[in-house]
């Protein structure tokens, strides 16, 4: 957007927000990324919270919801829960339930998901920018 009155296109701002996603923890460990992750989430957390003239938001709820996504990511340094719905043997899924009774005995954490950091770099791209 040119002006900061203008209000980008909700396809755009998903774009923008998915973009974020996949590439914003590399660019937060580069010099020049922070400046300009900083300044795009302020923009987006402005996009979120701006009505129209009327009163209503400038933004569907799923718009405003894949920003704060997008906000949150970042905060918690660009680690996200992920669900791994993937086909179990039935002696897969019998030997899971087991190890979860046994740590939730144990008084351990038992969560279904995974926490991935979104937006890193992949391995095999670290290993060709450093010749290997």
């Amino acid at each position: 957007c040119d002006s900061v009155d203008d209000l980008p296109e909700e396809h755009a701002l998903e774009c923008a927000c998915e973009l974020l996603l996949a590439i914003g923890y590399t660019m937060e460990n580069m010099l020049a990324g922070q400046t300009a992750i900083t300044s795009v989430c302020g923009r987006l957390k402005d996009l979120k919270q701006r009505k129209l003239e009327n009163g209503k938001s400038a933004y569907c709820k799923r718009v405003q919801f894949t920003i704060q996504d997008v906000l949150d990511t970042r905060a918690a340094g660009w680690t996200r829960k992920v669900f791994k719905a993937a086909a179990k043997t039935k002696e897969e899924i019998r030997m899971d339930q087991e190890k979860e009774i046994t740590d939730r005995a144990k008084g351990k954490d038992v969560t279904t998901a995974d926490c991935v950091v979104t937006g890193a770099r992949p391995v095999y791209m670290a290993s060709h920018a450093t010749g290997a």
